[in-house]
């Protein structure tokens, strides 16, 4: 009985030990184009546990960054990827140098931003909607953008926010550390201010006509976990 009893926790250790290797060793590989000022270049997009890689015959532009060194990865569509980096760009006058892929096969899959989301303690943009968990507080909105706009839903969650919208480019799916702040002119009206950079500003904000009126406690609760993470993380409960 011991030795089952052993063997048992043996086979049990090992399956634990087999399961973090592969995660570990999990890796995801795009053919990509580089998109530079005037040309571009073809190449593989390599996402593992250590950082992100642009392998390409163009050594000029073959980079490899430790997710220490980048600055923000933004997920922008299914064949849409950013990496904003610490890198200076002479063209750009020193500001932050930014990397722009076009997946020329298959497609960026919500696989890669889970993927992401457990490694990536920076702001991460991603158009990938969390699904497998029930939202704690849903809205109909209209998202406002310069000129016209869209329709989708607000949806809280417990870890986070998500917009969903019929427009590939204008989901989005923000973790209470990707936002830097919140406000509302009435109960009919939201913004979001997130880490994401913006041309000709320093980032950019969502502005949310909402369809349904937001109550205090639920603005209550997303303000909570923006500002005093520590407190109770359920806009339902009881007070």
């Amino acid at each position: 009985m011991k030795r089952l009893i052993i063997r048992l926790f043996s086979v049990a250790a090992l399956t634990v030990l087999v399961f973090a290797g592969c995660a570990a060793a999990q890796e995801f590989t795009l053919p990509v184009e580089h998109n530079h000022t005037l040309k571009s270049c073809k190449g593989d997009l390599i996402i593992n546990g250590e950082g992100v890689e642009y392998r390409t015959t163009h050594k000029d532009h073959a980079r490899r960054w430790a997710y220490t060194d980048i600055k923000m990865i933004q997920l922008v569509s299914p064949k849409e990827v950013k990496i904003l980096t610490y890198e200076s760009s002479r063209l750009k006058l020193g500001r932050d140098e930014t990397f722009e892929f076009k997946v020329l096969k298959g497609e960026v899959s919500k696989d890669v931003s889970d993927f992401l989301l457990t490694r990536v303690e920076r702001p991460l943009a991603t158009s990938f909607a969390k699904s497998e968990e029930n939202p704690q507080h849903t809205i109909p909105v209209r998202h406002r953008h310069t000129f016209g706009g869209d329709q989708g839903t607000l949806k809280i969650y417990a870890d986070g926010v998500a917009y969903e919208s019929v427009k590939a480019k204008s989901l989005r799916r923000w973790r209470w550390t990707d936002i830097q702040s919140i406000s509302r002119t009435g109960p009919y009206q939201f913004a979001v201010t997130t880490y994401e950079p913006k041309f000709g500003g320093p980032t950019k904000t969502y502005n949310f006509d909402l369809k349904e009126r937001m109550d205090d406690r639920v603005y209550d609760f997303v303000w909570s976990r923006i500002y005093k993470p520590t407190l109770p993380a359920s806009p339902n409960a009881k007070q």
